[in-house]
């Protein structure tokens, strides 16, 4: 099955569904999880170190951090979820063995995750997009055209993160992929300072992380002065989505299988 007209079955949407009802359990808790931590960080480092010092011709930091903490938001939604909530389907709790029984094809139980993740990026992302604009940190009604730009980033850390977590061993193991792989990408992302003072390697390794596209992207947008790189940024995540989306659905057909 091609891996990008799985998104259009009806079963896909049903695994979807059956994830968001899952969700509404706990949605509360999930929502001030995902959003009170990066508000937290947001105000702390905007308003504690923007005290001190500000960024001259890009605004004061807490204006700089806005953007790069609404794509952070959408990375954390998607990536954790993708992660962990992953293994445990497909491990733990057997959810995935339940689908294949239904029937529902592997590709269709990868596809309805992808976009669940999607919308919980999405979700979280409108949400801190609305406490920044409070703030007075948007400029532009062109800001809520982050939202489609946080749905490919959402899936885009999505599809890795339910690779791993179809492959690996124990629920341990997933916390290197956070601290060996997520974490440096974060900080490499230009989320928290710009990288145009750093060794020029560290912009080709920013160039490589999809943080950095999404952050750029967000950053024209909320300003209101998109141009034709913000639109390749978008295309960026888009082609990256294509060339990676077919690996946890090899990966779980032949779980699922064995």
């Amino acid at each position: 099955m091609n891996p990008l007209l799985a998104f259009l079955r009806p079963n896909a949407w049903r695994v979807f569904h059956r994830n968001l009802l899952a969700w509404k359990t706990f949605a509360w808790s999930s929502i001030t999880i995902n959003i009170i931590e990066p508000l937290v960080y947001f105000v702390a480092f905007g308003y504690g170190f923007g005290a001190y010092f500000s960024f001259g011709g890009q605004g004061s930091l807490l204006q700089y951090l806005g953007p790069g903490m609404l794509a952070l938001t959408a990375v954390n939604a998607a990536t954790f979820d993708a992660a962990w909530g992953g293994y445990e389907r497909l491990t733990t709790n057997g959810v995935y063995e339940s689908m294949v029984t239904a029937p529902v094809e592997p590709e269709e139980i990868a596809a309805g995750e992808y976009l669940w993740q999607a919308f919980r990026a999405t979700l979280y992302g409108a949400i801190f997009l609305v406490v920044i604009a409070a703030l007075g940190l948007v400029h532009s009604w062109l800001a809520l055209l982050c939202l489609p730009v946080l749905a490919l980033t959402g899936l885009l850390f999505a599809i890795p993160a339910l690779y791993v977590a179809f492959i690996v061993k124990t629920p341990e193991h997933l916390f290197y992929y956070f601290a060996l792989l997520v974490t440096p990408l974060v900080m490499f992302a230009g989320v928290f300072f710009p990288l145009d003072r750093l060794p020029r390697w560290t912009q080709y390794v920013a160039w490589a992380t999809p943080l950095y596209h999404a952050v750029s992207a967000c950053r024209a947008l909320i300003a209101g002065t998109p141009s034709l790189s913000t639109l390749r940024e978008v295309g960026w995540l888009a082609l990256a989505i294509v060339l990676v989306v077919w690996l946890p659905q090899r990966v779980l057909r032949r779980r699922l299988s064995g």
